[in-house]
């Protein structure tokens, strides 16, 4: 199994998950905000180098061992993979990505 595949599979478990054994925290929203944020400033495009500063510079509690955390690491990665970004899974993958960070996003402040 490829990260691609990996990371389709990890957002479409979160997004089933979401609101039952999933409870994403103010930080989790948080995260999903920036980055829909920032890919809207971006023409609807994440990057790898976007993500990754997002990441390293949250100040807002975010968990590197957090779900929303790891799967956003794993797609910078897969962003910075032209084989696998470009891949049909890998499309797949973002778009589920992409999904999963609006309903996140969404949220009100205090979760589900």
């Amino acid at each position: 199994m490829n990260a691609a595949s990996d990371i389709r599979s990890q957002a479409t478990a979160l997004a089933r998950d979401l609101g039952g054994p999933w409870q994403p925290d103010d930080a989790d929203r948080n995260l999903a905000l920036a980055l829909v944020l920032a890919r809207d400033d971006n023409g609807g495009r994440l990057t790898a180098p976007v993500i990754t500063h997002i990441l390293l510079s949250a100040s807002w509690g975010l968990k590197p061992i957090g779900a929303m955390y790891q799967l956003m690491a794993c797609t910078a990665d897969v962003l910075d993979d032209p084989g696998q970004r470009d891949s049909d899974t890998g499309r797949e993958a973002l778009t589920d990505v992409n999904r999963l960070l609006d309903t996140v996003a969404a949220l009100p402040p205090d979760g589900i």
